[in-house]
């Protein structure tokens, strides 16, 4: 994974939002303590999988950021 798939992942998340208006990212449950330290974020269990929401973009991508870093971005 490269400085590409980041970009594209970014485009692919962050390009519009959920209906009740906020950004949502996948992420591995592994995630959770990490996700922890967000303030604003609300973050749902979905079996192994965590979906973070957030209405700020700048703080979606300082997420979506994050997780790709540590390879945390979950598929779904």
């Amino acid at each position: 994974m490269g400085k590409g798939d980041l970009e594209e992942l970014v485009r692919e998340f962050l390009s519009k939002k959920s209906p009740d208006g906020y950004y949502v990212i996948p992420a591995r449950s592994e995630a959770k303590s990490l996700l922890e330290k967000y303030s604003g974020v609300i973050v749902e269990e979905a079996g192994m999988l965590l979906f973070v929401k957030t209405r700020s973009r700048s703080m979606a991508e300082k997420i979506l950021r994050k997780l790709y870093t540590r390879g945390l971005v979950g598929e779904y």
